[in-house]
């Protein structure tokens, strides 16, 4: 993929300008999208799909300096050019982080499903929890389905995809709470 653009930071506030004349659409648009009753994304799309935004991250967390926390995993901010190789977007809600900083303290901000618990809780954001919301986003790579219209119940009430697999897989509770940043 060919880019041409410019970055730079300006008060603190990363504000990045990359034209990619060949990203037109977002992994939201072909989540639940079928043609003749396939799903158009197929295994091998979604794994590469899911690769290309854990290399994202990795760049964000662990190569930008400064290290930069997206805030707002999610399929609408999965950019996809026309092989759907994925490119990370939408820095709206980016925080800018020294290597030495472990998180950021601010307004909880970020889209619900997609948020994780121990943000909502106590305000930090970290690399920890951009990958909470790209563990939501390989759920929805995996299943097929949106995070929060996950489980419909017949009342057509709309469940969260994270309370769902925890009724499924009852032993992973332990092992979450056992890692969690905050502790209750």
């Amino acid at each position: 993929m060919q880019t041409t653009g410019t970055n730079y930071v300006i008060n603190s506030i990363l504000y990045v300008k990359i034209i990619f004349p060949e990203l037109n659409s977002h992994l939201f648009m072909y989540l639940l999208d079928q043609i003749h009753g396939k799903p158009v994304l197929d295994w091998s799309r979604r794994k590469n799909i899911a690769l290309g935004t854990a290399r994202g991250l990795l760049y964000l967390h662990e190569q930008s300096d400064p290290k930069i926390i997206h805030r707002d995993v999610k399929a609408a901010n999965i950019l996809l050019d026309e092989d759907f190789e994925a490119v990370v977007g939408d820095f709206g809600l980016a925080k800018l982080l020294d290597h030495s900083d472990s998180h950021v303290t601010t307004a909880v901000r970020g889209t619900v499903g997609h948020i994780a618990p121990e943000y909502l809780s106590t305000g930090q954001s970290s690399d920890k929890t951009d990958v909470f919301g790209f563990g939501i986003l390989l759920l929805e790579l995996i299943t097929g389905q949106k995070a929060l219209d996950f489980g419909k119940t017949a009342a057509n009430q709309k469940g969260v995809m994270l309370d769902w697999v925890l009724s499924r897989f009852p032993s992973l509770i332990h092992y979450i709470k056992a890692n969690m940043l905050f502790k209750p």
